[in-house]
């Protein structure tokens, strides 16, 4: 289990993690998001900081859209 630091902009302790997925360039153009970032939000202030996750080429997820 990691342990978060407190929230820089409240001090809070209380987190929410989610994946986000964005689209660069040509990816948009096959409708295909092939960066994946951790979005840790502060529960209190809604501080968002965003970690790249390793994303790999997915040919079913290019074709399937």
């Amino acid at each position: 289990m990691t342990t978060l630091p407190n929230c820089i902009s409240c001090g809070g302790k209380e987190w929410l993690i989610e994946t986000v997925l964005m689209t660069g360039k040509i990816s948009r153009l096959f409708n295909y998001s092939n960066k994946k970032y951790d979005a840790v939000s502060c529960v209190n202030c809604g501080y968002t900081m965003l970690f790249k996750k390793d994303a790999r080429f997915n040919i079913f997820e290019a074709v399937m859209g």
